[in-house]
């Protein structure tokens, strides 16, 4: 029997999240049944439960790979000079979001279901750690380097500034999805207009 690959693993779990994703775009995420997945993937159900035992799972997955290409925007923003300020990350944020699942809507569907939900109540708390991490990360090196503040002020400057910033992110995204007039471009000028006063 031909030994499984790392890649070809790794290459079918993506396969199935994506049907996954789909799915909750289309019908939400507690209308959405492993049934429908396993359909929607086309492939055998023990091939999807031989990656996936839950649905909690697939977006635990789903949202790993947003937040590793979201690290990796964090990654060439800071090797840039100057670096993209606090605010400006905001928008680089959202527009790989934008780009990476498409429909935002799926965000606001699976966030809806965490209060209720303690399987994704624990994915949102380590995926919310992670966020938090980013920002913290990002704004001590950027208020060290640009607002002059040594490594220990800038530090606790960043944490405390974190969770605005990640409010912001998740307040462009509830805005666009409930919002037929939102404009992002004027909200993300707005964010950098309030980041510049702040500063």
């Amino acid at each position: 029997m031909p030994k499984v690959t790392e890649e070809h693993r790794t290459a079918r779990r993506r396969q199935i999240a994506d049907a996954a994703l789909r799915c909750f775009a289309r019908a939400g995420f507690q209308q959405t049944s492993m049934a429908d997945i396993i359909a929607e993937s086309g492939l055998s159900t023990g091939a999807i439960y031989g990656h996936y035992k839950s649905k909690e799972e697939l977006v635990e997955l789903a949202v790993t790979e947003v937040l590793d290409a979201r690290f990796l925007d964090l990654a060439e923003a800071r090797r840039q000079d100057p670096q993209p300020s606090p605010a400006e990350l905001v928008g680089l944020l959202v527009r790989g979001l934008t780009r990476q699942i498409g429909d935002l809507r799926l965000l606001l569907q699976v966030w809806g279901q965490v209060p209720i939900n303690p399987a994704l109540a624990r994915v949102a708390a380590r995926v919310g750690g992670r966020i938090r991490g980013m920002f913290v990360d990002y704004l001590s090196e950027w208020y060290q380097r640009y607002r002059d503040l040594d490594e220990r002020a800038a530090a606790r400057a960043a944490e405390d500034d974190a969770p605005l910033y990640v409010g912001l992110v998740q307040g462009y995204v509830v805005q666009t999805v409930l919002f037929t007039d939102f404009d992002g471009d004027r909200y993300l000028a707005a964010v950098e207009r309030m980041a510049t006063r702040a500063g």
